[in-house]
């Protein structure tokens, strides 16, 4: 009798949209703590519609997730616990493990270099970057400037959160194949490694960017402090 070693519709495939949020933990007025997906703060899923679809729609207000446009080499997720050792007389190895620390990142390359892009590697707040009247519709001579912030002494680094969507699992309901897709959101991030790019005759100009996470200290979100990973059956 054939045995089943595996199912190839888990194996996964192919790069995810990345989406920032518009605002930033400078802007105590309009930042939204905890806007997590499919609530009415993000965008609310939408039966049968992705939520790169659904997030792409949303692109005003006084809070919403801008999507970065492309990237290159993917999303790396890096999550990296330290664990301390306890040893004894009576063994050889190690007797007990217990954590010492947690470290977790995520980075990317984005390829589109819009000033919201600069500003995002760069870690600034959004206050930043201002536009004259007339500029987002082409008007001649208007300008966009992103102050390059050198911020003071103590200051706590600027705060947003991303979401992004990717290819997940393929669920089964039988014999009938299910369309999912799987939601990264990540409460508290922060651009705090160095970021360098090129202004070079043959290659493009990307702009890597490594994001630091940090958890919350919400009791309500216990276990899902950094935050989650959602798999969604859209049809």
């Amino acid at each position: 009798m054939a045995q089943k070693v595996g199912n190839a519709k888990n194996i996964l495939v192919g790069a995810s949209p990345l989406f920032i949020s518009s605002t930033d933990s400078t802007d105590t007025t309009n930042y939204v703590d905890n806007a997590e997906p499919g609530s009415t703060a993000a965008a609310a899923f939408v039966s049968g519609t992705s939520y790169t679809t659904t997030l792409n729609g949303v692109t005003s207000g006084t809070f919403y997730y801008r999507n970065v446009g492309y990237t290159n080499n993917g999303l790396q997720i890096t999550y990296n616990p330290t664990y301390g050792s306890v040893t004894v007389d009576q063994l050889l190895d190690t007797a007990k493990l217990f954590k010492e620390s947690m470290e977790v990142m995520i980075a990317t390359e984005m390829t589109e270099g819009t000033l919201e892009n600069v500003l995002t590697v760069f870690g600034q707040g959004a206050s930043t970057l201002t536009a004259e009247t007339g500029f987002s519709t082409g008007t001649v001579n208007k300008t966009k400037t992103l102050g390059l912030a050198a911020g003071a002494l103590g200051v706590a680094p600027t705060e947003r959160q991303l979401i992004a969507v990717g290819q997940a699992p393929t669920t089964t309901d039988g014999d009938n194949s299910k369309t999912t897709e799987r939601v990264y959101y990540a409460r508290r991030v922060l651009s705090v490694q160095q970021s360098q790019f090129s202004l070079a005759r043959n290659n493009p100009t990307t702009f890597p960017v490594t994001f630091r996470l940090l958890p919350s200290g919400d009791t309500a979100y216990a276990g899902q402090e950094y935050g989650k990973i959602i798999d969604r059956i859209l049809a």
